[in-house]
């Protein structure tokens, strides 16, 4: 399993840089998790986007879904000019439900799945495994756990610090989880949906992952410095995610 980052950074994105996206690649499924500003054009330098599986939206913060609109339209015209065959499937959140009406009408392009529907259980989608489950956000939000062969990666979306991450992360080979936050920052920002570099590593610490990549950064921060308060918590190394980079695991 390969996981290429196609952007990482929220609530915009710098110069040569997109918002949150990730290429998972199996040996039989292409699937993009998030699809915000640019990413969709970050998808295009490693695949033909025809070739693209499915898409998951963890939740409707346009750092994380931006790019929908130009996903819709260019599965519709390779579908209108015969180049793909079948639409797109998607997962997103029912919430909230007039995002989710809208994406759920664009029929010509996309099959979906909302989330919700698939909670509890295991969801195949080719040789991978599905599943889902909540997180805490200010906005309906859910992270996910993909099995491939017995490899587990487990990405959390957006999410503050809760005890329950610690079991839905659980021995995960590679655990993919925001770090928005830097140490010095007001509590009161950590109330309102997401973790510091330390917390991220606590939890990859607590869940007993044996790798761990933080993502989801404010571009004007120093990447290194929240690398270190990660590594604090984690109490091993830690990998940050940057343009381009590719995971295997």
């Amino acid at each position: 399993m390969k996981i290429t980052v196609l952007g990482c950074y929220a609530p915009y994105a710098p110069k040569d840089g997109a918002c949150n996206g990730y290429l998972l690649q199996s040996d039989r499924i292409n699937l993009m998790l998030d699809c915000g500003h640019g990413s969709f054009s970050q998808l295009q330098k490693y695949i033909d986007f025809r070739q693209l599986h499915s898409l998951i939206i963890t939740h409707f913060h346009p750092d994380h879904y931006g790019d929908i609109h130009a996903i819709r339209h260019a599965f519709a015209g390779a579908i209108r000019d015969g180049s793909r065959k079948d639409p797109l499937v998607v997962y997103i959140p029912k919430v909230p439900q007039n995002i989710y009406e809208e994406i759920n009408s664009w029929e010509e392009a996309f099959v979906v799945i909302p989330i919700e529907d698939a909670l509890g259980s295991i969801n195949p989608l080719g040789d991978l495994k599905l599943e889902f489950f909540p997180v805490k956000h200010p906005l309906t939000n859910y992270g996910v756990k993909i099995n491939y062969n017995n490899k587990i990666f487990t990405y959390t979306s957006d999410t503050m610090w809760d005890h329950d991450l610690i079991s839905s992360c659980w021995q995960s080979d590679l655990l993919l989880t925001e770090a928005s936050l830097r140490g010095d920052v007001d509590d009161a920002l950590t109330r309102k949906g997401h973790m510091t570099a330390k917390q991220a590593g606590m939890l990859g610490r607590d869940a007993l992952v044996k790798r761990l990549v933080i993502t989801h950064f404010w571009p004007e921060f120093n990447l290194y410095q929240l690398q270190r308060e990660a590594e604090v918590g984690f109490e091993g190394p830690v990998e940050f995610a940057e343009m381009g980079k590719v995971f295997q695991i």
